[in-house]
């Protein structure tokens, strides 16, 4: 079969649908048989459709590309903005000097020559962003000029990419730069033009299919510089190619809805913000590799702009048909408000679902709407024969339907009016049983619908295993299939929707209570989105609970401030999994503790706003797992935070550890706590019996309490001559050689040689060698061997042997043997044996017996062998 009008139908269906699909769904849409479709695929050739390896799934592939030049008259590409097509531009059309008209008569001319006439603009931009590397960020040049080596490594906003693989004239098969679009920091790179992980993971397997084939006909000596525009058409074989075996981190939730009772024909629920994964699973039985992709569409164009081109206004279709690419519900829409409006990249709508029914050009909303959902909500229904829908193959006699829906309730659990999906299975009189209830006459209870919907959305393609009583199952996620391991016996699976009518909804939008948050915090700082961030005083006893923390480890560091993040969503969601943890761990309360957490500038906002992502914040390192890591002392983390002129900032958070186990650098989320059980470890950790780094792979088990803003501390000491300035005395003790200063008198005392603090003396008196403190004097005086206080004399003298007290001085003076008081010094200065008071130091310094004043430290110190320093 080699009609040109069937390769374009089917070319339009694999780009409805993402531009790409397996071969069984791909047979369901089209209406052929196997055979047919493969004969179909083989006649267009490789140019056209490509099968993965093992003729799985078939992606779309075009030789059409986008003219590069600024100006050009005639070529035989497609002439259009580049930014319009990627939903980016932000002029008119009239003010854009690129082509907003995809219809125009060159660009009809072109699609015509390659049969895609019938595509639409949103077909059509799946199909290009597929093919065509001139819609992929530029390639660094620093990376491919220096043998795979970039100065800024992933700071750098350029891919890191061989720029020849992206030309399709890389001529080495093991190549020292990386070919792989798929990783971390190429991704991030895309995610900032627009280009979701599906469209990414559909490019790299197109173009590893590209070099292979540029490598063959090279090693075979007839590689050409250009090919005939049409020889598409005359492949006779399909290529089969393998999977990129590029192993990613997991995505945390996978908000994509997958067909019913086996069928992968309905619509899936779409997320707008996250990335495609695969994730190298080796602990769910025998699967190897699996593909983990959310079904992510690009942005709709801004303004009115997806609705159709102009001359189609007169088309009834709804409103909501600007958002044509877009399977979602904003959740924000049906609670109250969404502030994005027309640029929200979601469907808006006032139920939590929406049925549409398409005409070839648009998207209509159906009639009846609570009508077919209440019929699609009962698992016994494949069917609605009232209004001809068919909910395995999703049509409407001859046209397709979709069901567009909120997220994933286990996604998305900051919401309500999420949809809420239960599993079914068929026993043996054909009567579906939920998952988590038990059959009548049966007491084993299979795992709840809520425990397979968060694995389902983990992998919507993986594998199973779980145990109920005495018998292992396996649930394949892709085959809608319950296997018993033991029996070979083989069960119908199927999942739908809770339904909920529009009165429920009215009722849960009028009845849903505020939300409770702590009730320390500031009532007036409790933002509807978002966070506010408030500085604690720091008298509060949380204040100094943190700053404790922090000190434990940090003590030659000062906090500047600390502020409480308040973020009520983010609070909410935390709490929601403590009390689903604390459910999963047979009502036992979930561990759960404040550690710390370093991080660049750039990223606290988003923290603050979104939660800690790995993916988003950085990745510092994967000892023990690709997640957030969080440390139990502050040093540790420290060495992660960026230093800034105000200085440095570091997240205190409450972390949900719960049960964890030893890490290990492989782990995409914890293990299983055991072979033959669902239950996974909370999270990772550095070891076990005493841990002090944690890794967590669940956002909702974090919350980001607090920011700690501080600064290494600089102060101005003296230092004598073996002495250490004690900083954490929170003053200026000093410490005469071999003294050490003793931190538990809750004073700075220092002791000189051969001293001891009195500290019952409720003062911080020194006693001399040889000498006692006398305590009935009712003063803190010392007595020097042989000396006397004179108490008589009205203050607080010390008088050494055979000196007197000179009260007429007007001062205190102390006069040790055969010193005197120099008044006329303007200061009262006290000279000891040999020494000088040196009025030009701006203070008043004494220098004790054959030591020197250290004038370059900055203060006026007073060092003494054997005696009492006093500073006045």
């Amino acid at each position: 079969m080699s009609d040109p009008a069937v390769f374009s139908f089917l070319t339009q269906t694999l780009c409805s649908h993402g531009g790409r699909l397996g071969l069984r769904e791909l047979q369901e849409y089209v209406g052929l048989s196997a055979p047919q479709l493969q004969d179909t695929l083989s006649a267009a050739g490789p140019r056209r459709f490509l099968v993965v390896e093992g003729g799985t799934e078939v992606l779309a592939v075009t030789d059409v590309r986008v003219c590069v030049r600024k100006e050009c008259h005639g070529c035989e590409r497609l002439h259009l903005c580049k930014l319009h097509l990627m939903g980016r531009c932000h002029l008119r059309p009239s003010s854009c000097k690129y082509s907003h008209d995809i219809m125009n008569a060159e660009n009809k001319k072109v699609l015509r020559n390659h049969d895609l006439s019938g595509l639409s603009e949103n077909e059509l931009q799946v199909l290009l962003l597929q093919n065509d590397a001139f819609f992929l960020p530029d390639a660094c040049q620093f990376y491919n000029k220096k043998g795979g080596h970039c100065m800024q490594q992933n700071n750098c906003n350029k891919l890191h990419i061989c720029r020849h693989f992206l030309y399709g004239t890389c001529k080495f098969p093991r190549c020292i730069m990386s070919h792989n679009i798929l990783d971390d920091h190429a991704l991030r790179v895309l995610e900032t033009v627009g280009i979701d992980g599906k469209i990414a993971s559909n490019f790299q397997t197109i173009y590893d299919n590209k070099h292979m084939e540029f490598n063959r006909q090279q090693k075979n000596g007839y590689v050409h510089n250009s090919r005939p525009r049409n020889d598409f058409r005359k492949k006779p074989a399909v290529t089969r190619i393998k999977e990129p075996k590029t192993t990613l981190p997991t995505v945390e939730s996978m908000p994509h809805v997958p067909p019913s009772q086996g069928s992968r024909s309905t619509v899936s629920v779409q997320s707008q913000d996250k990335l495609p994964t695969r994730v190298e699973d080796k602990g769910e039985g025998p699967r190897s590799t699996v593909s983990v992709q959310s079904q992510d569409k690009l942005p709709t164009q801004a303004g009115d702009k997806g609705e159709g081109k102009k001359g189609n206004s007169s088309d009834k279709a709804s409103k909501d048909n600007k958002k044509d690419n877009s399977d979602e519900i904003c959740l924000f829409y049906v609670w109250k408000y969404c502030k994005n409006k027309d640029k929200c990249k979601s469907v808006h709508y006032h139920l939590p679902y929406k049925w549409e029914k398409y005409d070839g050009f648009f998207w209509h909303e159906l009639s009846m709407m609570e009508e077919i959902e209440r019929a699609y909500c009962d698992p016994k229904n494949s069917s609605m024969a009232s209004r001809n829908i068919n909910f395995q193959t999703m049509t409407c006699s001859s046209s397709l339907v979709r069901r567009l829906s909120t997220p994933s309730s286990v996604t998305k659990p900051t919401f309500v009016l999420t949809t809420q999906w239960i599993w079914y299975w068929k026993n043996n009189q054909d009567k579906w049983i939920e998952y988590g209830e038990q059959e009548e006459g049966n007491s084993v209870t299979p795992p709840s619908s809520a425990v397979i919907e968060d694995l389902y959305q983990a992998n919507p393609d993986g594998v199973v295993r779980f145990q109920a009583g005495q018998h292992q199952y396996e649930l394949n996620f892709k085959e809608m299939t319950q296997t018993n391991t033991a029996f070979k016996t083989q069960r119908q699976v199927c999942r739908r929707p809770k339904f909920v009518s529009s009165e429920d909804v009215q009722k849960i939008k009028t009845s849903i209570p505020n939300q409770t948050c702590p009730s320390h915090w500031d009532a007036s700082a409790l933002p509807d989105l978002g966070y506010k961030a408030v500085v604690m005083s720091n008298v509060t006893s949380e204040y100094n609970r943190i700053k404790q923390l922090f000190h434990q480890t940090m003590e030659n560091y000062s906090i500047l401030k600390i502020q409480r993040i308040q973020n009520p969503s983010l609070w909410k969601v935390f709490q929601w999994q403590k009390e689903k943890m604390k459910k999963e761990n047979e009502g036992k309360e979930v561990q759960e503790k404040l550690l710390f957490h370093g991080t660049d500038v750039m990223s606290m906002k988003t923290i603050c706003t979104q939660n800690f992502d790995w993916r988003i914040c950085g990745n510092n390192g994967t000892n023990y797992g690709k997640g957030s890591y969080f440390a139990r002392d502050a040093s540790y983390s420290h060495a992660y935070c960026q230093a800034t002129q105000q200085g440095y900032f570091m997240f205190v958070a409450r972390v949900l550890v719960g049960n964890y186990v030893k890490g290990n650098t492989t782990y995409v989320r914890p293990p299983r706590k055991s072979a033959d059980r669902l239950w996974f470890y909370d999270s990772c950790v550095d070891d076990e019996s005493n841990p002090s780094v944690f890794v967590v792979f669940e956002k909702h088990q974090i919350y980001p309490e607090y920011l700690i803003e501080y600064k290494a501390e600089v102060i101005s000491t003296c230092k004598e001559e073996g002495t250490r300035v004690c900083k954490e005395e929170g003053t200026r003790p000093y410490k005469a050689a071999g003294l050490r200063v003793r931190k538990e008198e809750g004073i700075s005392p220092y002791r000189a040689e051969g001293l001891r603090v009195c500290k019952e003396e409720g003062i911080s008196p020194y006693r001399a060698e040889g000498l006692r403190v006398c305590k009935e004097e009712g003063i803190s005086p010392y007595r020097a061997e042989g000396l006397r206080v004179c108490k008589e004399e009205g203050t607080s003298p010390y008088r050494a042997e055979g000196l007197r007290v000179r009260k007429e001085e007007g001062t205190s003076p102390y006069r040790a043997e055969g010193l005197r008081v120099r008044k006329e010094e303007g200061t009262s200065p006290y000279r000891a044996e040999g020494l000088r008071v040196c009025k030009e130091e701006g203070t008043r310094p004494y220098k004790a017996e054959g030591l020197r004043v250290c004038k370059a430290e900055g203060i006026s110190e007073c060092k003494e062998e054997r005696r009492k320093c006093v500073i006045s």
